[in-house]
């Protein structure tokens, strides 16, 4: 009897370590978003920074329990630089970097970084996860997390995106982004704030990254890209189209504006490109839509070269910008397509008081070429 006990118990113990052994060590990186003297998103009293580094403590604990062997980028709240000695636009490459660094030394299997959103309009609302457009590993892991996510919210309608944010298309391992929601949201704020909830979104992204390695245990082969970009129309004879958001921050919206045929013949390109950037600054006409780009923000110059605009902007669309990685995309796809309309333009690059590099709100860094296809 005793050693038919013990060879259930045995038995047991193998199935339980088999059941197990997709997590069992497993290197998984987590990144809080921001830190330090960047407090990333700020709305209510509330900071990004620190939304960021609590929710990834409790995802830290969760897949601990799971097997998982967790890296913290950061575990306090730190800067990732030598403020003063590292300055202006390679400063945030160099925190970047570093972060992207920390998952290469330690041979990590996945990465995961921790953001929230704000937006202007208090409506904006939802979890969201981003991956590579390039990355058929990170599109799975992105959807299995949003896929767990979406429990906590069943209301919630926004699904995995592919994006080119800085952090993700740099990392060599499966990586995504996870926004926790939109301070700028009172309903979601007020969740955020409540430590169940929080513990409910850590709980749900290490249940997304339990489901990834048991349906994937061997990866997804890697194809490119993920995602079919859209391409925005030319320019016809009689109007040319501003691109907006919609209220919900979900997708960028055309609206026309008519041609003076008076003029617009008689300009050359960059003044072309001049007169098309001043009316997206000056916002939509419509109501329904919402300005990309903060209102302050002047035009220093444009310059335009065998089918490339270099647009430089003011430090007002980095200093106003609003926050959230959705919002930074949104901006820059808004210059990207209302500019390539034009024909003649089938590139942009953007300079922020004259550097090439720097940052809108510190995911993209604007050291490329844009072009139209590119799905930032």
């Amino acid at each position: 009897m005793a050693l038919i006990i013990l060879f259930l118990g045995a038995g047991s113990f193998k199935l339980t370590s088999a059941f197990s052994s997709g997590l069992k060590d497993k290197v998984i990186v987590i990144d809080p978003g921001h830190g330090g003297a960047d407090p990333g998103a700020q709305n209510s009293g509330i900071k990004e920074k620190d939304l960021n580094l609590d929710i990834s403590l409790r995802v830290g604990k969760v897949l601990e329990s799971k097997g998982c062997i967790v890296i913290l980028t950061r575990e306090v709240d730190k800067d990732f630089f030598l403020p003063g000695f590292v300055k202006g636009r390679m400063a945030k490459r160099v925190e970047l970097n570093s972060r992207i660094n920390i998952a290469k030394e330690n041979n990590a299997d996945l990465f995961i970084s921790v953001h929230a959103n704000s937006f202007p309009k208090p409506n904006s609302y939802g979890m969201e996860t981003y991956y590579h457009l390039k990355s058929s590993n990170g599109k799975a892991l992105a959807e299995t997390i949003h896929e767990q996510l979406s429990l906590v919210q069943p209301d919630n309608k926004r699904k995995a995106k592919a994006g080119d944010y800085y952090i993700i298309n740099q990392t060599e391992v499966p990586a995504v982004i996870v926004e926790v929601g939109f301070i700028s949201n009172p309903r979601e704020r007020k969740l955020l704030l409540s430590e169940d909830y929080r513990n409910l979104v850590a709980n749900a992204i290490g249940t997304g990254v339990e489901h990834y390695f048991e349906v994937f245990p061997m990866g997804v082969r890697e194809n490119s890209p993920t995602v079919t970009q859209d391409i925005p129309p030319s320019a016809s004879e009689k109007a040319y189209k501003l691109y907006f958001s919609n209220d919900n921050l979900e997708k960028l919206v055309p609206e026309d504006r008519q041609i003076d045929q008076s003029i617009w013949p008689k300009l050359d390109l960059a003044q072309k490109a001049s007169l098309v950037m001043s009316e997206l600054i000056q916002g939509p006409q419509s109501s329904n839509l919402i300005p990309t780009i903060a209102p302050k923000t002047k035009l220093l110059s444009i310059t335009t070269e065998n089918g490339l605009a270099t647009i430089d902007f003011s430090r007002d669309i980095r200093d106003d910008f609003p926050g959230g990685a959705l919002v930074e995309s949104m901006t820059i796809r808004s210059i990207i397509w209302s500019l390539t309309q034009i024909p003649g333009i089938n590139g942009v690059r953007i300079l922020v008081n004259g550097e090439f590099g720097d940052s809108i709100g510190g995911h993209i860094l604007l050291d490329r070429t844009f072009t139209a296809q590119l799905g930032v």
